[in-house]
């Protein structure tokens, strides 16, 4: 008996329900099947904090507007937290320009405000929580009255207003938008039928431009942006703006200004469909566009550079893309190793990396020759000698190494730069004092005691200080020329003074040894002594020699070390030097 009178009751709430379905409703008494009357737009979470779609308001006619009222507004929003409104007089508002922008849950959800300054000027704050929700709508009404009082409701949370915000200076609203905030999405509906509130405002209409139309047309004719079919050359041309080397990092910076011409029969058009246009541009222009890459690039100028351009489409299908401020950086070697008088050649190598398609590069010297070189702005160590365009040679036939390394094929330029340092800076500063040294070294040769001392000390401090200023200015990569002319002269100067320290000993402390007959003999050999401009004695000399033969020994070693040394210098000024 119980089972069958449990059995009629759940027929009979089976029956009810099936007869009566009900409606979920949230805690506004909203359904979201009522929602199916309404119109909606919907805010992504990669929209932002920007109010982009404006709503014209309508005439009013059936917004239930009461005597005293300017605007009435009913909508609805799904969202977590953030619901902006911007009521404004215009649809470009300006970041200054008065507006009312009403934020419906701000903060995480944790207060509402008015503003009248998009982003600035709270003029009312209200701190009730968790307003919104994504699994019911909440709705939001606007009234603004004629005495310039600006009320914010949400039917079903009060009776009372949300926000009220009086206004001395009342705006006239002509149009709305809806936005939100971060990475927030929320969906707003409004013209909702199931409540009277219909017609309210309506998308602002534009006439489409001819520029637009071409741009449509374009972009469908582009094909999604494909290569162009049989496309197997693109021209281009440059004229130089800068150029920079870095000879401690050997890197090489190019600055100049790069076009690129194709040609693209999809993109032809008829002029007089479209105002008789025959050129156009576009930020929005969406087509194939040739991917160069830098070979031998350095740090970020590796592989693909064309970064900021504009393009040119011509009604004869011709392209056009023009990079005004084109950078590239490479390495460049300077494999002379004869500073301060580098000559280097840096190049920059170029190709088209297109999905294995074999597009080559050709140089349209006719449309823009090459620039003359007093043109080009250089650093003032460096004077721009030459330029030149030259295909790479012995290339491949693929872009990628089996190990997905760039290389050169089969196409490729390589734009040719000769640099040639400005050395008569280090000729005048670091050539000049070697040349004051071979001189204050020979004279020391000539002069006796503490004075020939004291010109070979300067000679060493000269040389010294020489080497210290050279090595902050020199290639710190090899050992220059010049540099090793220094160290002669520091190895010569060395030689001179420890010469100048063995004939103070011999003329005024002499051995008291007996000399060696050998040594006697080199004294006294006449030829040797015509060689080095000692002149030849007489009998009475000579008595006086051969017991005091330590005074002309030092006379030899003077004068031979002065010969020795002046052909060590004649011999490095037509070597090392001449080379540096």
């Amino acid at each position: 008996m119980m089972l069958y009178i449990k059995w009629l009751i759940s027929v009979f709430l089976y029956l009810t329900l099936a007869l009566h379905p009900a409606v979920a409703k949230g805690r506004y008494n909203i359904s979201f099947a009522q929602l199916d009357t309404c119109d909606s737009i919907e805010i992504d979470k990669f929209a932002g904090y920007a109010y982009k779609d404006f709503f014209m308001l309508h005439t009013l006619d059936n917004n239930k507007v009461l005597p005293n009222e300017r605007l009435h507004l009913k909508f609805y929003v799904v969202t977590t937290m953030d619901a902006h409104i911007l009521l404004s007089v215009t649809n470009h508002p300006r970041p200054d320009d008065r507006v009312y922008e009403i934020v419906i849950g701000a903060g995480g959800d944790t207060f509402s405000t008015i503003r009248t300054s998009m982003g600035m000027k709270r003029v009312s704050t209200n701190q009730d929580l968790e307003l919104l929700s994504v699994y019911e709508p909440t709705p939001i009404e606007i009234i603004q009255t004629k005495d310039g009082d600006l009320y914010v409701y949400i039917p079903g949370h009060k009776k009372e207003p949300l926000l009220h915000y009086i206004d001395p200076s009342p705006l006239s609203i002509n149009y709305i938008s809806f936005s939100t905030f971060g990475t927030n999405a929320a969906r707003w509906f409004y013209d909702c039928a199931f409540d009277g509130f219909t017609n309210e405002m309506e998308r602002e209409q534009h006439e489409e431009s001819v520029e637009d139309r071409l741009l449509g047309a374009l972009i469908f004719q582009a094909e999604n942006s494909s290569l162009p079919e049989n496309l197997t050359e693109v021209q281009f041309n440059f004229q130089m703006q800068s150029l920079a080397y870095d000879p401690s990092n050997a890197q090489f910076h190019a600055r100049m200004q790069l076009m690129m011409h194709w040609q693209d029969p999809r993109l032809r058009w008829q002029p007089d469909r479209f105002g008789r246009l025959t050129s156009f541009e576009h930020p929005n222009l969406q087509i194939w566009i040739p991917e160069l890459v830098i070979l031998n690039g350095a740090l970020e100028s590796l592989g693909g550079v064309t970064k900021d351009y504009e393009l040119r489409v011509y009604s004869n299908g011709n392209v056009t893309l023009m990079a005004n401020n084109w950078e590239a950086t490479t390495w460049c070697v300077d494999t002379a190793r004869n500073w301060p008088n580098e000559r280097i050649i840096c190049d920059i190598q170029m190709g088209v990396d297109q999905n294995y398609a074999k597009i080559a590069l050709t140089h349209d010297n006719e449309r823009r020759p090459l620039a003359v070189n007093e043109h080009v702005n250089t650093p003032s160590g460096w004077t721009f000698v030459n330029i030149a365009v030259l295909h790479i040679e012995n290339a491949t036939t693929m872009r990628y190494t089996p190990r997905g390394i760039l290389q050169t094929m089969s196409g490729d330029v390589s734009i040719g730069f000769t640099l040639h340092r400005n050395g008569s800076f280090y000729r005048l500063v670091f050539f000049m004092p070697l040349f004051a040294c071979e001189v204050f070294l020979g004279l020391s040769f000539l002069l006796r005691g503490y004075r020939r001392g004291a010109l070979i000390l300067i000679v060493l401090m000269l040389t010294a200080c020489g080497l210290m200023y050279l090595t902050r200015h020199a290639s710190p990569h090899y050992v220059p020329p010049l540099m090793s002319a220094y160290q002669h002269i520091m190895r010569a100067s060395v030689y001179c003074y420890l010469l100048h320290i063995a004939i103070m000993w011999l003329e005024c402390y002499p051995p008291r040894a007996k000399a060696p007959a050998w040594l006697l003999s080199l004294i006294n050999w006449n030829p040797l002594r015509l060689f080095l401009g000692l002149r030849i004695f007489d009998s009475t000399e000579y008595c006086d020699i051969q017991a005091r033969p330590w005074r002309q020994l030092a006379k030899i070693l003077n004068n031979g070390s002065f010969i020795g040394v002046n052909i060590c210098f004649i011999v490095l000024n037509m070597t090392d030097l001449s080379s540096a």
